[in-house]
């Protein structure tokens, strides 16, 4: 992080819960007829009358992920990379320190996973592309990039490749002399067109640059002298009238997304600038969750197919109805990945950005 800028903790935290919103969301898995006892009725999952929204719509946090990073990228680096502070090697070896450890781990132990699940012959629910083509995408990751048949491996992973792709678009961008409004703007218009040719590189660009777009006007505001408060009441109105327009009316699954991804992500992310603007710490203690958010994104899919795995082989069935499995089932996956974060992916970071 430059030395000019404070962390966002708040964005940070925001991560932490799209994360585990897509744990929620993925907790459906476990109503596989092989390894529970009970059928699958949405509004009987645990907590559903709290957690709701996660299980019905915890697969958008994807997209606020692609948000909150073009906000933060153009925060963090955009002028540092116009000003030529920061190297193409060096924003590659930050960004490659922090998404590929990880992502190389989790990838190999799919791939045991399924060399074992084979040879014990178990059925499982997700390895739909294991091959050593759809291998070596993942290791190049540009496994979402068009070149794929379908998800295969770690299939959380397919934005981590999306990611990749939209760092170079950004740092292309960002070292550019044209006006970043106008290269931003371009983007957010060829994202409509990308989205009919590969539907994941279009949500990609078009949520990270519509992020980005997000700070260029928050630059402006500040510029105007806005006082924050009145600005984040406005913002506040906003939010929730789209909120309750969503909640009152019946709309198509399209208006549906572009009021998140256009309105309601970008309302959001303003907010919790301005309030981090008025107060520097807020949010600091527990921005611990939006550290794990990577870890929890990428652990949570292998710790579920080794349950159902485990679970499969000893002829065991479950209610996953359960509300003591389900609290289980998130402690196991936030203990796994606090592990992760500070002994394997801190390490890893500062070996690489150290030896590099």
């Amino acid at each position: 992080m430059s030395k000019n800028h404070s962390r966002l903790y708040l964005l940070d935290v925001s991560r932490g819960i799209a994360a585990y919103c897509i744990l929620i969301f993925h907790y459906k898995i476990f109503y596989n007829p092989d390894i529970n006892l009970s059928s699958f009725i949405k509004n009987q999952q645990p907590f559903y009358n709290i957690l709701f929204p996660a299980y019905e719509f915890g697969w958008i946090a994807v997209q606020f992920f692609f948000t909150i990073s073009g906000f933060i990228f153009y925060y963090l680096y955009l002028k540092e990379i116009n000003n030529k502070k920061i190297s193409f090697k060096k924003f590659f070896i930050l960004r490659f320190s922090r998404l590929y450890p990880l992502h190389f781990m989790t990838l190999n132990i799919m791939l045991i996973l399924y060399l074992i699940f084979s040879l014990i012959d178990l059925k499982l629910f997700s390895f739909s592309e294991i091959n050593i083509k759809h291998y070596f995408l993942n290791i190049l990751l540009i496994s979402s990039w068009g070149f794929e048949n379908q998800a295969s491996f770690n299939t959380p992973s397919w934005s981590i490749s999306i990611e990749v792709l939209l760092y170079l678009l950004f740092f292309f961008i960002a070292k550019k002399d044209i006006k970043i409004i106008c290269s931003t703007i371009s983007l957010l218009l060829l994202s409509i067109f990308i989205f009919y040719l590969n539907k994941l590189i279009g949500y990609g660009i078009f949520c990270f640059f519509i992020g980005g777009f997000t700070y260029l006007i928050s630059e402006k505001i500040n510029n105007y002298k806005i006082k924050k408060i009145n600005f984040i009441i406005i913002l506040l109105i906003i939010f929730f009238t789209a909120i309750f327009f969503i909640n009152q009316y019946k709309i198509t699954e399209i208006y549906f997304k572009i009021l998140m991804l256009a309105l309601i992500f970008p309302s959001l992310i303003i907010i919790l600038f301005c309030i981090q603007d008025l107060n520097k710490k807020i949010g600091e203690k527990i921005s611990l969750i939006g550290d794990i958010s990577y870890s929890l994104y990428l652990i949570h899919l292998p710790i579920q197919i080794l349950i159902f795995g485990v679970l499969q082989f000893n002829n065991i069935k479950l209610d996953f109805n359960s509300k003591i499995f389900f609290l289980s089932y998130i402690i196991i996956v936030t203990a796994i990945s606090l592990i992760s974060y500070f002994y394997f992916e801190k390490p890893m970071q500062r070996f690489f950005r150290k030896n590099i």
